[in-house]
């Protein structure tokens, strides 16, 4: 897998010993790429901090261009999306 595209949004600043989480989803999978978005929270108040979105492509490095992603990480991926 490779990134080829990443948008990082600061929201609010944290400080040292603030309790963060950090909450994943994926917004799309295609045969080849996933997009999916990450959000870090601050756990008192719940305020979103910063969110990523990222696009991934999976990639066959010997011959090095864009492949179908596994089956298996394929089902696992929606198995997890649609939970």
């Amino acid at each position: 897998m490779a990134a080829v595209e990443q948008t990082i949004q600061y929201k609010r600043e944290l400080m040292a010993g603030d309790l963060i989480t950090i909450h994943s989803s994926v917004l799309e999978l295609k045969e080849k790429s996933i997009r999916f978005l990450h959000e870090m929270r601050k756990q008192d108040p719940d305020e979103i901090a910063a969110t990523t979105t990222l696009m991934a492509v999976h990639l066959d490095t010997a011959v090095r261009r864009a492949c179908a992603l596994p089956a298996i990480v394929d089902a696992r991926i929606r198995e997890l999306s649609a939970s």
